[in-house]
């Protein structure tokens, strides 16, 4: 349990800023807390991969991969992304860029045998 402690707190807290962003009419909370959650499960399938708790299989990775490229598509389909970016750069451009960078850490990392 303490190897994912991390991306257990990530959870937590996606599902608070997602019901957050669900009942104010800001979506910008909203796709933060969904980014929160892929990202941390993606994270997370990673860290199990890198650990050799789980096979490291091609269906894993393709999975794992297309958590970020949701991710992505979530912030970039935005309306006046630029604004954004500008107005609140935390849940459009800090949580998405933390949840990929935390991700490709963990990816490039070797499998243990």
């Amino acid at each position: 349990m303490k190897k994912n402690i991390g991306s257990t707190i990530a959870m937590v807290l996606g599902v608070l800023v997602l019901i957050t962003g669900l009942t104010q009419p800001n979506a910008s909370y909203s796709n933060a807390g969904f980014i929160m959650l892929i990202g941390a499960f993606a994270y997370r399938s990673a860290k199990k991969r890198a650990l050799g708790e789980v096979k490291d299989t091609n269906i894993r990775k393709a999975i794992e991969l297309a958590g970020m490229v949701i991710i992505i598509f979530l912030i970039a389909l935005q309306n006046n992304l630029m604004y954004l970016l500008y107005t609140d750069p935390v849940p459009n451009l800090i949580i998405p860029l933390w949840a990929i960078v935390a991700y490709l850490i963990c990816f490039l990392k070797k499998p243990s045998s």
